[in-house]
């Protein structure tokens, strides 16, 4: 079940308190995070500036404009002007295409290095104002291994990997982010025309409701699909994405020298 708009304002306190806490332990002056158009960078922003305010915040957009959505960058410039912050905006595609004048091409290698490009602008802008960095990741993307490593996935704090898509949507009602970005149905698209979640054929909402019959009642397979109405071979799917990403959501191993 989705909580409740009270749960959901409990949920912001936390939230903006976890922030705020975790900047002053680092002693460092405040945030940088990715502002890409979607719900979930939207949320971040309002809760980072609720936290901290506008002059401790700012948002990198980091389109590569030979592939990125032109809606994605309007709607993350709707976001930051309604909110009057501070953003800085970077082409990555020259850095790229830098990287492939002595590479292999490969579309899934380069979805990711698109990423990994992102999260070093993230931190040399951290090292450069004195900032953390915040991720924009969900617990929905994260349970499904839908992030990069060391790329989307690599950030100092994460305020919203505790909340599945759904409340994160939800609370981006409450907050009143536009209703374009709150309805989207997925995340940044790594290449053009292709929508995040489409390579599982299944919406984070449905993805939701398995992960909390599996992860939070313990039902098995059948019971999930009776529950949701979503085929068996849905189910499983979803389920063997997140195990087979477990590696993804780890710590790298040690080798331990007794």
């Amino acid at each position: 079940m989705l909580r409740a708009d009270s749960d959901l304002s409990g949920v912001k306190k936390k939230i903006t308190s976890f922030i705020q806490e975790k900047v002053e332990q680092s002693q460092t002056d405040g945030v940088v995070f990715e502002l890409n158009g979607d719900v979930n960078s939207a949320v971040t922003a309002y809760l980072c500036i609720e936290a901290l305010g506008t002059r401790r915040v700012t948002a990198l957009m980091m389109p590569d404009l030979r592939i990125s959505a032109d809606r994605d960058i309007a709607d993350a410039k709707t976001v930051a002007d309604e909110l009057c912050l501070e953003t800085r905006e970077f082409d990555i595609a020259p850095i790229h295409k830098a990287f492939m004048k002595n590479l292999e091409g490969n579309r899934l290698a380069e979805d990711n290095l698109r990423a990994r490009i992102r999260m070093s602008l993230l931190y040399y802008h951290a090292n450069l104002l004195d900032r953390l960095v915040a991720g924009t990741g969900d617990k929905s993307e994260f349970l499904l291994g839908y992030f990069t490593k060391h790329g989307t996935g690599g950030a100092d704090i994460l305020p919203i990997a505790d909340l599945y898509r759904s409340e994160v949507r939800k609370l981006g009602e409450v907050l009143g982010i536009n209703r374009r970005v709150v309805a989207k149905k997925g995340s940044r698209r790594p290449r053009a025309g292709q929508v995040a979640g489409a390579k599982f054929d299944l919406d984070f909402d449905t993805a939701d409701q398995i992960f909390r019959l599996r992860l939070g009642d313990g039902l098995d397979v059948e019971a999930i699909s009776s529950r949701t109405g979503t085929s068996r071979s849905k189910v499983e799917a979803v389920i063997s994405r997140y195990e087979s990403s477990s590696h993804k959501r780890q710590r790298p191993d040690v080798c331990l020298i007794h």
